[in-house]
């Protein structure tokens, strides 16, 4: 009898290595399907090759992860099952723009309370424990493509690099060295 919570959990373990197995193969094998992907395409062309969270410009949602695959002459960019293409010769300006957030948070000292507390009584815990005014500053970059749409009028891509910069840069750096389009002239 007391052999039997013993078997449990020796069964409930090599279930759990299986599996682990199982998915070790299975990871193995997705990554080696997108080297061979990323291998095909780098024969057809591809110079760079970047994942950022979808901020606006693109009919996917935002924050969902869009794949950008950069080529000579085109940009592609991929998210779930949605591909476009965005032919260089429309890009206009590629940039990294900064967002600087700041919020003020009420924070209250529990450890500055109980000090208090010890040390003057009652009002000491109230004088401890207030609130105070704490600052957060939240600094977030994004890449923005700067295109001239089908209706010949100005649109913009963002994305969000803040986690990926150096790809970020090297994509402006090949588009202000293969830039072709002097710019856009408008009219208003």
């Amino acid at each position: 009898m007391d052999i039997l919570p013993l078997l449990i959990i020796i069964g409930v373990l090599l279930v759990f290595v299986i599996f682990c197995i199982k998915m070790i193969r299975l990871t193995s094998q997705a990554k080696k399907r997108d080297t061979q992907q990323l291998n095909t395409l780098k024969e057809q062309g591809l110079t760079v090759h970047a994942t950022f969270p979808h901020v606006n410009g693109l009919p996917i949602a935002e924050n969902l992860l869009c794949e950008i695959f950069s080529f000579p002459n085109r940009i592609e960019f991929k998210s779930g099952t949605t591909s476009i293409t965005l032919m260089r010769e429309k890009i206009t300006y590629m940039c990294i723009k900064t967002d600087t957030e700041i919020q003020q948070q009420l924070v209250s000292s529990v450890g500055g309370a109980i000090a208090g507390g010890v040390m003057f009584g009652t009002l000491g815990a109230i004088i401890g424990g207030r609130a105070k005014t704490k600052k957060i500053k939240t600094v977030t970059k994004y890449l923005i493509i700067t295109y001239m749409n089908n209706q010949n009028e100005l649109a913009y891509i963002g994305f969000d690099v803040m986690n990926n910069l150096a790809s970020a840069y090297t994509l402006i750096g090949e588009f202000n060295k293969l830039n072709t389009n002097s710019g856009a002239h408008i009219d208003l």
